[in-house]
């Protein structure tokens, strides 16, 4: 098993070094060994001499042809764990510096010990400490998991080539001898762990060089784009990919139906259902490519004095999911993420969700904020009608989603950061069942034109480092004198016969009889 001290140990020049040298060996073994392979026959040579000679030439041909295979796959792998070996040696300096950074050291197997006799100095903080220890703990785990892939790939590599293992033996030259050694994977890129976190997710993706993600990216674009925990830049060239790649598949689909369309007519009885099922389909498909069109438009085209645009998720399934950044949030002091409501998703409604982005990162920057971020975050399944968003279940679904993705935005993240939470509508629902049940990762919530968020009181949310007596002061609320959804969604009072009937929770902007107080953003009954 490879230790903390052996990948420090570990010379990546050294090995590049070796593979130029073995390349270079390789090319001259191919040029003399196809030379050889020219001598014989010999134009009228015959007799027991010549098939002796014969003989004897194809059986060091043989060898010429396993040993320039084995040579030119050992290169390459000496070269990729070269790579690879910074990618791994990265992530261990990073990871000394987050243990110095928060009183801890690593040792030579592995271990995390505080290098405090006493208490740590009061600047800090025990939550911090305990965040910083977690992190640490996958990283390290990962750093020696990657290490010990390396150690065995390219140990298996040097063993086959010793043992002749690689070539058939039966090329027709030399080169092609090479050229098959080229074609052994060498050393595999290390899978992320099963059912990682976020966290371990990152620690994964750090140990990795900048030549793998490359590959990854490029092979793998769907998982790499959905992974949370990865670095913002990274996500957004995966997501570019798969953006583009279902963006030519719907139009193929909406190509298809419209041929199928012109060779019926909606007159006719026997094909006037199939008519207009093709056509809700049809509208569907219309919906989301202009989505994607207008995602596409900020993605490639801001405004002058617009910050750039990242994609961090793009799924056409369903009603569509779509997640784009306005600045880069991995490295923002003040991140926030907007949660759409009702008709959200990957449809024509995303240039006003990403408009309200815009416009909440436009007046943070007048107000003052250092650096900011603001995320459209439509990942999840939204109703799609008033009379889909009275039932939970849509919000019940989103949790996991939404406690993942804010668990990766602080993976992600380098340096301090200040996180708020937005619901619109529908979306107030999802973050208030989020925080009610699986708690969230945030500094504030703000509820805006909420039907209601799944508690009576914010003292049933839970905000991550917020002690529980104090939630109330990091949530908000705030409604339009004229919005009619709290009303449609909240009834309460003994003079309509019934009592406390909410199907989304109170209207934490509410009054009276139908609502709730606002003191110091918490959520209150009256009289409570």
């Amino acid at each position: 098993m490879v230790s903390l001290a052996d990948i420090r140990a570990w010379n990546h020049g050294a090995l590049d070094e070796i593979c130029s040298l073995l390349q270079a060996r390789t090319q001259v073994l191919v040029n003399e060994g196809d030379d050889y392979g020219k001598a014989l026959p010999v134009e009228g040579w015959t007799g027991p001499a010549a098939d002796n000679a014969a003989g004897q030439h194809r059986a060091l041909m043989r060898q010429l042809d396993t040993i320039a295979a084995g040579a030119a796959a050992l290169g390459k792998a000496i070269g990729q764990a070269a790579d690879a070996i910074i990618g791994v040696q990265s992530a261990l300096k990073n990871a000394d510096e987050l243990a110095r950074k928060y009183g801890f050291a690593l040792t030579a197997d592995g271990a995390i010990v505080c290098f405090y006799a006493g208490r740590p100095p009061p600047e800090l903080h025990p939550q911090d400490r305990a965040r910083a220890q977690t992190q640490l703990t996958d990283e390290v785990a990962q750093i020696l998991r990657t290490a010990n892939d390396i150690d065995v790939d390219l140990a298996s590599v040097l063993d086959r080539a010793a043992a002749g293992q690689f070539g058939t033996g039966d090329e027709s030259t030399i080169a092609a001898a090479a050229a098959d050694g080229e074609k052994d994977p060498g050393l595999t890129l290390p899978e992320p762990p099963p059912n990682a976190t976020p966290s371990q997710n990152a620690a994964w993706w750090a140990t990795i060089s900048a030549a793998g993600r490359g590959i990854l990216i490029r092979d793998r674009p769907g998982e790499i784009g959905a992974m949370n925990g990865l670095p913002t830049a990274d996500r957004d060239r995966a997501n570019r990919i798969v953006l583009d790649r279902d963006y030519q598949e719907l139009q193929r689909q909406r190509d298809d139906i419209r041929h199928r369309l012109d060779g019926m007519k909606r007159s006719d009885p026997q094909q006037q259902e199939e008519y207009i099922s093709l056509e809700r389909q049809l509208d569907a498909l219309n919906s989301k490519i202009t989505g994607m069109d207008q995602i596409k438009n900020r993605l490639d085209h801001a405004l002058p004095g617009q910050p750039p645009a990242f994609l961090l998720g793009i799924d056409p399934a369903n009603s569509g999911h779509a997640i784009v950044a306005i600045g880069d949030p991995d490295h923002a002091a003040n991140v926030a993420t907007y949660v759409p409501g009702t008709t959200a998703g990957l449809n024509d409604g995303m240039a006003t969700d990403i408009y309200r982005s815009d416009a909440m990162m436009h007046m943070a920057t007048q107000m003052g904020s250092p650096s900011t971020s603001v995320i459209t975050w439509a990942g999840y399944d939204a109703p799609q009608s008033l009379a889909d968003a009275a039932s939970t279940g849509y919000a019940d679904k989103a949790e996991p989603s939404l406690r993942r993705f804010q668990d990766g935005l602080g993976a992600a993240h380098q340096g301090p950061m200040n996180t708020t939470v937005v619901g619109h509508s529908y979306g107030t629902t999802v973050v208030g069942q989020t925080a009610r049940d699986l708690g969230l990762p945030a500094d504030r919530l703000v509820m805006v034109a909420s039907p209601g968020v799944g508690v009576d009181h914010a003292d049933q949310l839970h905000l991550d480092g917020t002690p529980q007596d104090q939630v109330g002061r990091h949530v908000y609320s705030t409604k339009s004198l004229t919005d009619p959804i709290p009303v449609f969604t909240n009834f309460d009072g003994p003079d309509i016969g019934l009592d406390n009937i909410d199907p989304l929770g109170p209207d934490p902007q509410g009054s009276g009889k139908v609502g709730v107080e606002v003191r110091e953003g918490s959520l209150h009954r009256p009289g409570n």
